[in-house]
């Protein structure tokens, strides 16, 4: 009796983990499906990747003001990296013992930026910048200067939404163009 009690309950547990299907009841499968989805580093090209967004410095001393702002549209070909084009416009005011003085200054600038782990990245630009020299403010004669400019930075979460960078201009004559000379510091916001 025991040994068919045994064969009872073990056939009843069988039969609910082998269960069989006949093909009518299988559910559809469709070819998309039944494939896993393979996973690149690379994203399609599209508008998704696009990224606009804008970076800003403003720096107020004794007796002067610096505003700087640089939108720019990007593009993520990697889920790491970011790779943009922009103008950028900068106001320089002195303020004197008798007068004020203010300068606009203009350019463009091309930017990678590669992420590393969840909040810092490393970047490399190239901005130029037409402008009155700080050496000669007075001569009011502008002048075309470019200058890489590497950093780091640090972002607000994992989606780099809006970040502080920190940067070093490494050309003389552009750092005369920036009251800060060749130290670069900007933060930034993605739309």
């Amino acid at each position: 009796m025991c040994k068919k009690g045994l064969f009872l309950c073990g056939a009843v547990l069988l039969s609910h983990i082998a269960y069989g299907q006949y093909e009518d009841d299988a559910p559809l499968k469709h070819a998309d499906s039944a494939a896993p989805a393979k996973k690149s580093i690379f994203q399609s090209p599209s508008m998704d990747n696009a990224v606009p967004g804008l970076e800003l410095m403003i720096s107020f001393s004794n007796g002067y003001f610096f505003g700087d702002l640089s939108p720019f549209v990007g593009y993520k070909p990697v889920k790491q990296l970011l790779v943009a084009v922009g103008a950028n416009g900068s106001v320089f005011n002195v303020q004197g013992a008798s007068s004020s003085s203010t300068y606009l200054n203009y350019g463009g600038h091309v930017f990678a930026r590669l992420n590393i782990g969840q909040v810092a990245f490393l970047h490399a630009e190239m901005r130029a910048v037409n402008g009155v020299p700080l050496d000669n403010i007075n001569s009011k004669v502008r002048t075309w200067s470019t200058s890489p400019i590497f950093g780091i930075g640090f972002a607000q979460g994992s989606n780099m939404s809006s970040w502080a960078l920190i940067g070093y201009a490494t050309n003389t004559e552009f750092s005369n163009l920036q009251p800060l000379g060749s130290l670069v510091y900007r933060i930034g916001f993605t739309f």
